[in-house]
């Protein structure tokens, strides 16, 4: 609020001479609310008192500790310079006598509110004036000024009717350059008051409260408001704040009615009115202390204050949440982190409280909350309560002990909250667990990050000995299935299967397994081994007879390693000759499973078997051989045979090959 309590002791009596200086609205000047409605303006309306972007909420405001350094570097001599003190207001000012002083008087406020804990400064340099002159051709130049008030949160440029330029650099606690996201807030217009800020600053927005009667034009590079409410009776609502975008330094004009050719009656009342007004600078300022003293001087000396308030209270800050994992295997640790900026308020904004809280979903439990400065990546975890409620679902807290220390303003802060999933916990029909955190300040409704979502998996770790499987270390999705296929290389056989080290049963699986449920990693071996071989030799003793080949017919059967009862049959002919009396041995070979196989031979005509020999991992009983492959990779025997029947007929009629019982005809 604009304090004027300079005005009062010749209020009436100046109404007649201010009123001179109402604006007329000439062309292009229109509503500022009529402005902001049509398309591109840079306008934007709100209500008075809605929160503010708390992207821009950094402000420069008067502090306690506020001290101000006037300069004059133009070296012109006797600078008519004022300092005045009252009750409620401080102001600082020149008027200047010459364009020589333009950039070369400049004031020098420190203290001027904190950014990230530390105090800032603004350094003012009134840049440019307009040339006004009487009709007699004598120059005038404009007061130059900035007014405090001590007992507000508020600081000002003052102004008489001429305007001028200033630019306004922000500047850290070493005086240096400091980019910030701002807002300024022109305050409470009237008067016929000028406020302009230049189009080529970083400017990100402009806006009128939802019922202001300021006027607006946009002229020369820059966006102009103004207010002719000469009655206002303290009218906050005539105001214009303006956002900011990363700037360190910024433009303004302010001035009076006559500084606007075209909206105020310029030419009828400039040469007399602002003689008249430079005769009250001359009384009434120059080497007066006590600014209640001069309350004459509020005829031509007004203010724009840059407000600490706003429109109203900065938005909560709102907080993003992320995961580093949005994949996770099993246990496996991972991190949420929520990223919140808190606005730069000043003392008269700061919360009562502030209170970021995460309920962890229940498939996961905490392992350690940590509270960063992100700008610095300096852990200030100690600046924080913070409270972690171990349940069925665990949730974190983390608030601000001391929600009033300048240091927690304009940071940025990171929350690294650790967890894993719980052992116990066992994954249903999904395998994605998902939440948000919330942000309140002063016990209003958290703002709330958007949902993070976490899928889970697990995997299965394959193996196969001389063979080929599903590969290995595939992700199963928690709670789901996987089927494991698996086949021998040509020549082998199924050994053994072992899922998690413990061997199964193989006839169930002969060729895939299936895993259901999966809520642990898993592994699988398959194990093949080459089939073994059995090597049975006929040798036959006697004469070839050119009546027929002789066949011999074998029987196998026994039981193969997985305990199977197997029955093979196997034929060896003789198609070749061999002298009487003579020696002739054949072979041949089977690979069949493992196991432990009896061998017999089907008697046949003609033929008499004389004995088993050359018997190798095996042993002989009566005319039968036992053949052991279940731990040999080979077995051998040799069936011996001899001729004792020769008739004139061919082999083929009476070689007969007996299978079964006999039956007599």
């Amino acid at each position: 609020m604009k304090k004027k309590k300079w005005f009062t002791g010749l209020a009436c009596a100046l109404l007649t001479v201010c009123a001179a200086a109402v604006p007329v609205h000439g062309a292009g000047h229109v509503s500022a609310l009529e402005a902001a409605g049509k398309a591109g303006s840079p306008i934007t309306v709100k209500k008075y008192g809605e929160e503010e972007d708390s992207g821009y909420s950094f402000r420069l405001k008067k502090t306690e500790h506020t001290t101000c350094t006037w300069k004059d570097t133009s070296g012109i001599s006797n600078p008519q310079q004022f300092h005045q003190k009252g009750e409620t207001i401080e102001r600082w000012g020149q008027i200047a006598t010459s364009d020589a002083q333009k950039g070369k008087i400049s004031c020098y406020l420190t203290n001027m509110g904190s950014y990230k804990g530390k105090n800032t400064n603004l350094r003012i340099t009134f840049t440019d004036w307009p040339s006004y002159r009487a009709d007699t051709g004598e120059r005038y130049y404009p007061v130059l000024g900035v007014a405090l008030s001590l007992v507000d949160d508020f600081y000002g440029l003052t102004f008489s009717d001429i305007w001028y330029e200033a630019k306004m650099e922000i500047l850290d606690d070493q005086g240096r350059p400091l980019a910030v996201d701002m807002t300024y807030r022109a305050d409470d217009l009237d008067f016929g008051q000028i406020f302009a800020v230049k189009k080529s600053d970083a400017v990100d927005g402009l806006a009128v409260p939802e019922d202001s009667r300021v006027y607006y034009i946009d002229r020369d590079g820059f966006y102009y408001f103004y207010a002719d409410n000469i009655v206002s009776n303290e009218y906050e609502k005539d105001s214009v704040q303006v956002q900011y975008g990363n700037a360190s330094s910024f433009t303004l004009r302010v001035g009076g009615g006559v500084a606007f050719p075209d909206s105020f009656t310029y030419t009828a009342f400039v040469s007399d009115k602002v003689k008249k007004d430079y005769e009250r600078f001359q009384n009434h300022l120059i080497g007066e202390s006590n600014v209640d003293v001069s309350t004459e001087a509020g005829a031509i000396l007004g203010w724009i204050a840059g407000s600490a308030k706003g429109y109203g209270p900065f938005t909560s800050p709102v907080p993003v949440k992320s995961v580093d994992k949005t994949e996770v295997h099993g246990e496996d640790p991972f991190h949420y982190f929520i990223h919140f900026k808190v606005p730069e308020c000043q003392p008269a904004d700061y919360y009562q409280s502030l209170v970021l809280t995460d309920p962890i979903p229940e498939a996961l439990t905490v392992d350690r909350v940590v509270v960063y400065d992100a700008d610095n990546q300096e852990d200030v975890s100690q600046k924080f309560q913070i409270q972690v409620t171990k349940g069925t679902a665990d949730q974190v807290k983390v608030s601000a002990r001391d929600p009033s220390a300048a240091w927690l303003y304009g940071r940025s802060f990171e929350i690294r909250i650790g967890v894993h999933k719980r052992p116990e916990y066992v994954f249903g029909t999904s395998n994605v667990v998902s939440n948000k955190a919330g942000l309140s300040v002063d016990q209003k409704t958290p703002k709330e990050t958007e949902q993070v979502r976490t899928s889970f998996y697990y995997q299965i770790t394959t193996e196969a000995k001389n063979g080929s499987i599903t590969p290995s270390n595939l992700k199963v999705p928690a709670g789901g299935s996987m089927q494991i296929s698996y086949s021998p290389l040509p020549g082998y056989y199924l050994k053994s299967i072992s899922v998690d080290q413990t061997e199964i049963n193989k006839s169930q699986h002969e060729s895939n397994y299936l895993f259901t449920k999966v809520n642990a990693d898993h592994q699988i071996k398959v194990v093949y081994e080459k089939n073994p071989v059995l090597t049975i030799t006929k040798e036959v003793t006697g004469k070839w007879d050119e009546f027929g080949t002789p066949v011999f017919l074998f029987q196998i059967s026994g039981t193969d390693y997985n305990g199977v009862s197997r029955v093979y049959y196997e034929a060896l002919e003789i198609p070749e000759q061999f002298q009487e009396n003579g020696v002739y041995r054949k072979s041949f070979t089977m690979e069949i499973p493992a196991g432990v196989w009896n061998v017999r031979e089907i008697p046949v005509s003609r033929y008499v078997m004389t004995g088993i020999k050359e018997v190798s991992n095996g042993t002989v009983e009566g005319s039968t051989v036992s053949l052991n492959t279940r731990d040999h990779d080979t077995a051998k025997a040799t069936f011996c045979n001899e001729l004792v029947n020769y008739r004139d007929f061919s082999h083929n009629d009476l070689v007969v090959n007996e299978f079964g019982k006999q039956v007599e005809r």
